[in-house]
């Protein structure tokens, strides 16, 4: 009985929380696409996906495979892994998107991880080298990645000393600066951009795109499901921020001892205000001047 009031109040507490608080903590009506909880839902549809990544890419109509969403790759128990927002496949080729809403640092870089570890993924699965597919990798960015106002920034592997040579590595890495819709010349792709922006729909498959949004934004399941998200990432930062105020009343502590100590303040005195015992002061000194400190 106490867990399910604990839990009412936790989901009150929740839908009175302002939503500048975090970016987790925006209420799931005022989500849009470019929330990721949302553009992983609307992605996980198949006809969505395929309308999202034909529209950026302008691709004929494509037939892709189920879409996985959030898909953690880690090679090996002791490097670095990634979680994919969206990994679709089409037979031919490999498709990775990234919403990226904010923290544009060091992006080429992630791209490049990304795409070594697609590729390691494929040849785990005991794959030759010249069966590796086509990889695009896309960063679809609520701001400009490079500040140069373009819309599209497309990059693909070519010979500094002589561009017609390309490197024929079957990658492609993508960047889709929404902001500058307005300069796009693919009517269909500059309404996509558009409405990911501004909310706007503008064509048709905005709209179906749209309600789409609407109507999983009505499902109970879904409302339950990001509201116990919501729960855990706020608990999970008052963790983090209860251990960031112990961590910091623990250093001064320490730094109050050694200062005690180098003003020759005695042990027992030392120990006694700052609430430990001679010997973890004692230890707490050698640490920090040296084994042969409290001789």
């Amino acid at each position: 009985m106490k867990e399910k009031i604990s839990l009412f109040y936790k989901l009150k507490r929740l839908f009175n929380r302002k939503a500048t608080q975090g970016p987790w903590q925006k209420p799931v009506d005022e989500l849009t696409f470019a929330d990721d909880y949302l553009f992983g839902a609307l992605m996980h549809q198949k006809d969505v996906c395929a309308g999202v990544i034909e529209r950026l890419l302008n691709m004929q109509p494509m037939q892709i495979t189920y879409p996985e969403i959030q898909k953690t790759i880690s090679p090996f128990y002791d490097t670095k892994g990634i979680r994919l927002d969206v990994l679709a496949n089409d037979g031919k080729s490999l498709y990775n998107l990234e919403m990226q809403t904010s923290d544009y640092t060091s992006l080429p870089l992630r791209m490049r991880f990304y795409q070594g570890l697609l590729d390691m993924d494929l040849l785990m699965k005991g794959k030759d080298y010249s069966e590796l597919c086509h990889c695009y990798v896309i960063f679809i960015c609520k701001n400009d990645p490079f500040g140069l106002g373009m819309p599209v920034y497309t990059f693909c592997n070519t010979c500094q000393e002589k561009f017609s040579l390309k490197l024929k590595d079957k990658s492609l890495k993508i960047f889709y600066n929404v902001t500058a819709w307005q300069t796009d010349t693919n009517a269909e792709r500059a309404s996509l951009l558009r409405y990911i922006s501004t909310g706007s729909v503008t064509s048709p498959f905005t709209k179906q795109l749209d309600e789409a949004a609407q109507k999983i934004k009505t499902i109970n399941k879904f409302r339950r499901a990001y509201m116990m998200r919501n729960i855990y990432l706020d608990d999970a930062m008052r963790r983090g921020r209860m251990e960031g105020i112990l961590e910091g009343e623990a250093r001064e502590k320490r730094k109050t001892i050694i200062s005690f100590y180098k003003n020759k303040v005695s042990i027992s005195i030392i120990a006694s205000s700052v609430g430990k015992t001679q010997d973890e002061v004692k230890e707490i000194i050698r640490s920090e001047l040296g084994p042969n400190a409290c001789e």
